[in-house]
């Protein structure tokens, strides 16, 4: 029995453990965040909703190109009060020339069965909905492929944005270490009597300063992981790590160029729905001609609904015919058609000026990515130079040529060169992201 109950602990234990486990996302890489977001991001979800009903769209604008309708109805009457008539006298027995008598005409109950579909053989209007609802189906994807570009590039800022906290508290956490030697240094010759108090005070304003930046540097860790789960709907109980490291070896690639078409091919199609919609205002004032049907069953009865009496049988009446239905021009249909007009003239503008705009957007993100790689080197460059200004400057000051607050404004200067160093290395991977993005989603 103690060996069961040690086994169920051991079983549910390890059962535990592999919910924790689950439930924790572990990310190395940029296209994995892409992927967790692809199944479960609402952007993602709306995107495929926005779908279904552009497509239920174009469907309902196919069947009601013939618009048939087919209206079946039953009508029981029960005229519990009759009309009456007024007949002359000498038409009915018992009558004299000159009077009226009343009668009453019809039957109590009233049972009808009507069948009348109708369909529309020429309907230019109804016709001219099919192409809009094509063409806003062609929108609605080019519109959910911008949606995920625009999720694709935060998820990007994100996640790069939190590569770099990372590095930069890897580095302020190293860096703190330093600044606690740089006090008991400088401590150490307070006590000697060889620096004063204010010294020392500016050290250990450095090493709070430090601490406070290293505060500062975790909480907007936290923040972005925040804003990256929000981004790819991950709940907050949700433990979530990234774990690549940057790569500093980075080259400059001359072929980064942006050649994303997406907006220029959404504004294209908002021009030729706004084309199609004019179209249809002129084509919906044309005639219309639809074929009619008539099939009708009714019962008269003054004994009650569905009366049994064989001598009382259900008739019937038929009929099949043509409709031609003529539009007379009204004030809202020529509002409708001048305003379509405005709109398709105004599309026709934003076209030409958003094909310009896609251009230079393109061109800059190529201007971007130069100017992070340019950024990058330079604060390459100035890291090493601050560093070898820093060991210089330690060197100095143990040899008593250098003064402390120099010493520790070399040692700030090495620290800002090195998370700025930091910084454009993210900067630099987040550009380049944005053409691959650019590129790719298309």
């Amino acid at each position: 029995m103690k060996v069961i109950i040690q086994y169920i602990i051991c079983l549910f234990g390890l059962l535990t453990f592999k919910v924790k486990a689950q439930q924790e996302l572990k990310f190395n890489k940029l296209d994995s965040v892409y992927a967790y977001a692809e199944r479960s991001s609402s952007v993602i979800k709306s995107n495929y909703q926005q779908t279904l009903l552009a497509k239920y769209q174009r469907i309902a604008a196919l069947a009601n190109a013939v618009n048939l309708r087919s209206p079946l109805t039953f009508t029981p009457t029960d005229n519990t009060t009759l009309p009456v008539s007024f007949f002359p006298g000498g038409i009915l027995p018992g009558t004299k020339p000159g009077e009226f008598s009343k009668v009453t005409l019809g039957q109590q109950y009233v049972s009808n069965f009507n069948l009348a579909p109708q369909i529309d053989l020429i309907n230019p209007g109804n016709w001219s909905q099919i192409k809009m609802a094509n063409i806003n189906e062609e929108i609605t994807s080019i519109n959910n492929l911008i949606n995920k570009k625009t999720l694709y590039e935060s998820i990007a800022a994100c996640y790069y944005n939190i590569n770099s906290f990372q590095e930069q508290i890897k580095i302020t956490k190293k860096n703190l270490l330093a600044t606690d030697t740089l006090l008991l240094i400088i401590t150490d010759k307070f006590g000697q009597g060889i620096v004063r108090q204010q010294d020392v005070n500016d050290a250990t304003i450095n090493k709070l300063t430090l601490q406070d930046k290293l505060n500062q540097l975790q909480i907007s860790l936290e923040q972005q992981y925040n804003s990256l789960k929000i981004l790819c709907d991950i709940t907050m109980s949700t433990p979530l790590i990234v774990e690549e490291e940057l790569n500093y070896n980075q080259q400059f690639e001359a072929d980064m160029e942006a050649s994303s078409q997406l907006q220029l091919k959404s504004n294209l199609l908002q021009m030729e729905y706004a084309k199609a919609n004019l179209r249809s205002n002129r084509l919906s004032n044309l005639p219309v001609v639809s074929l009619l049907y008539y099939n009708s069953y009714y019962q008269n009865s003054n004994s009650q609904f569905f009366d049994s009496n064989p001598n009382n049988k259900w008739l019937n009446s038929a009929y099949i015919g043509g409709k031609i239905t003529i539009f007379l021009p009204d004030v809202t249909h020529i509002v409708s058609s001048s305003n379509a007009k405005i709109n398709y003239h105004a599309s026709v503008i934003d076209f030409n000026h958003n094909k310009l705009q896609n251009d230079i957007a393109n061109n800059q993100l190529h201007l971007d990515y130069q100017k992070a790689y340019s950024q990058f080197v330079t604060t390459k460059q100035i890291s090493k130079l601050k560093e070898e200004n820093y060991r210089m400057a330690v060197n100095q000051y143990n040899q008593a040529i250098l003064s402390s607050d120099k010493l520790l404004t070399s040692f700030n200067d090495m620290l800002v060169s090195r998370l700025n160093y930091s910084s454009s290395l993210a900067n630099l991977l987040f550009t380049k992201s944005k053409i691959d993005i650019n590129n790719s989603i298309k």
